[in-house]
């Protein structure tokens, strides 16, 4: 199985509910980098799969609905770039926002060793009233 079928897989299951799923591919010591920006929850770097799947657990507290979709896979080998959207509800202002995303997956022995997550945090920040 190539890397885009394994994050292909990792999307569906988080798109399921399935964390387990969606962290299956993960290694161990994780690295998993948002944004820094304080105004919204989960900025900066998080380290280790339970802590990236506890934040992904977490999200319900701030998102009423939180879907994402991929919508293009450029397949770089062990570096896949995914350009990606949200579409969300807060939970504390009842704003919906798209948000588009860049996620670029990078992996180490067949695991997903790093992410970086790129969004616009104004934006979200905004649809979760904290601007």
């Amino acid at each position: 199985m190539s890397n885009v079928d394994t994050l292909r897989q990792g999307y569906e299951a988080f798109a399921r509910g399935d964390l387990d799923g969606a962290t299956e591919a993960f290694a161990d010591d994780i690295r998993w980098e948002n944004p820094e920006a304080p105004q919204v929850p989960n900025s900066g770097r998080i380290d280790g799969r339970d802590s990236v799947k506890q934040v992904f657990a977490e999200l319900p507290e701030h998102w009423e609905s939180f879907n994402i979709t991929p919508d293009e896979f450029i397949d770089g080998g062990d570096t896949v770039v995914v350009l990606s959207h949200s579409e969300a509800t807060a939970r504390e202002t009842g704003k919906d926002v798209k948000l588009p995303w860049v996620h670029v997956w990078r992996f180490r022995d067949g695991k997903v060793a790093e992410v970086q997550a790129l969004t616009d945090t104004a934006l979200a920040a905004d649809a979760l009233g904290r601007i």
